[in-house]
């Protein structure tokens, strides 16, 4: 029954005038004709990790973070082990601290156990934000390194203090532990702590980012530290895998992607911070967090699933608008849904989501 419920939701989404969606959406088709305009000023394709084309990128990418050098990898599940991996290495120590939400706990099936040999010690509580209060319960000799990620995804985007943020850097340095920033939706975190990309890296040794999520690209990260850090990730990528012998059309739907998409996320953060509580004052919700700090925040909503999914879908079909996506857990009773600002939603002032999302659950 939910497996015909979420494909009757999906033909709903491809079909809605409008969408509460993050980008506006392009076909297959469509992206690559694009891609092939970009691809018509590059003289030849990346070979193994060289070339202009990719060269060049990771230049642009590790100068947008303030880093020495930057590296292009198919995804954030190899990057950011094999980061730990390194920073482990240096110092002897494969052991490594996470918060109880982050990727590589939840989503990564022990990758970073099971495939890299590290050794994962949890701080912090699972739903609030780690502070230097949590940092200063671990035996600090414990850790070759800590992974903080910003913002954090699975409690809907929230963002340390700076002051704190700077705390637990600076205590990590101080003990010879490296610092990893989990920056998949980093784009958010300027319009937040209003500082640029750079000086919230420069609190970090190694930093990756998403090019896919809020840049739109079709896969895709970004690695970055100093030179010998990334000359060193080189030869982990080609250990693990991920130095694929071309990567052109990753890197040009990449570039597409930041110059469609990066210059409208500090928009996305404020916006979000508008409609996050609008939407929380709709009967049977409530927002987390209550003000939004990114360009995302979670909404958890008095429904069954399968009632939810089913109102959805409905509101869709007789009104061509999808106001929310698909839940994406169910805690306490309450489905959770993940809304992510894009150029698409902000398509529509935050009183046109909140009216049919309003109608959509008065069903």
């Amino acid at each position: 029954m939910m497996n015909n419920l979420r494909q009757a939701y999906q033909q709903a989404a491809r079909r809605a005038q409008y969408s509460i969606l993050r980008h506006p959406p392009e076909s297959m088709a469509a992206v690559l004709r694009q891609l092939a305009d970009r691809a018509e000023g590059v003289a030849e394709p990346d070979v193994y990790g060289n070339g202009v084309l990719i060269e060049d990128f990771e230049a642009k990418l590790a100068a947008l973070l303030g880093k020495p050098a930057a590296l292009f990898l198919p995804s954030g599940t190899l990057a950011q082990p094999l980061a730990l991996k390194i920073h482990a290495l240096a110092r002897q120590n494969n052991h490594v601290g996470l918060h109880p939400s982050s990727h590589l706990v939840l989503h990564e099936h022990d990758g970073y156990q099971q495939l890299w040999g590290l050794k994962g010690h949890l701080f912090g509580q699972p739903e609030q934000v780690p502070t230097l209060s949590d940092l200063q319960q671990i035996e600090a000799q414990q850790l070759a390194a800590i992974v903080l990620e910003l913002p954090m995804r699975e409690i809907g985007g929230q963002l340390p203090q700076w002051s704190d943020l700077k705390a637990q850097s600076q205590w990590a340095k101080e003990r010879g532990i490296a610092v990893h920033i989990d920056g998949a939706r980093l784009w958010h975190c300027p319009a937040y702590y209003q500082r640029s990309l750079a000086e919230v890296c420069d609190l970090a040794d190694s930093v990756y980012v998403s090019l896919y999520k809020d840049i739109g690209g079709i896969a895709g990260a970004i690695l970055a530290g100093t030179e010998a850090f990334i000359a060193e990730a080189k030869v982990w990528s080609r250990r693990a895998g991920g130095n694929l012998i071309s990567m052109y059309p990753y890197i040009l739907a990449a570039e597409k992607g930041i110059d469609d998409n990066l210059a409208a996320i500090d928009d996305a953060v404020t916006y979000a911070r508008e409609l996050g509580p609008l939407l929380g004052s709709v009967d049977g919700v409530t927002v987390n967090p209550s003000e939004p700090q990114g360009a995302m925040f979670h909404l958890h909503i008095d429904r069954d699933e399968e009632v939810l999914l089913q109102a959805i879908t409905e509101y869709a079909n007789a009104h061509g608008i999808i106001v929310l996506p698909l839940p994406r857990a169910n805690k306490n009773g309450q489905c959770v849904c993940e809304i992510s600002v894009g150029r698409r939603t902000m398509q529509q002032p935050t009183e046109f989501w909140y009216k049919h999302l309003s109608a959509c659950l008065a069903r």
